[in-house]
């Protein structure tokens, strides 16, 4: 499970915005689910949930790769990685990834 820390408040509607310009078009974000969850999905198998925990000094990105035993497995190492590697390019200098 990747985890990416942001040293800035970010909000939930924000963190959707800038992955889905991170992302691109190939890849569906969904904020609906809950008010700190997001859902990304590439493809029918392919998704991740990312929890976004903020306060007023950080904002903590829990990312999750979806699906059952085999599947799941297979989304950690590849859509999880890629949400976590958008978030990091997104916020973070690259000094400090």
């Amino acid at each position: 499970m990747p985890t990416v820390t942001i040293p800035q408040p970010i909000g939930p509607r924000q963190a959707a915005e800038t992955l889905r310009q991170q992302l691109g078009d190939s890849y569906t974000i969904d904020s609906h689910i809950s008010g700190n969850v997001l859902r990304i999905k590439h493809g029918t198998l392919a998704f991740a949930t990312v929890r976004v925990v903020s306060d007023d000094t950080a904002t903590t990105f829990r990312v999750h790769g979806g699906g059952l035993i085999v599947g799941r497995v297979a989304n950690e190492l590849g859509i999880a990685r890629t949400v976590a590697t958008a978030i990091r390019d997104a916020y973070l200098p690259s000094e400090n990834r």
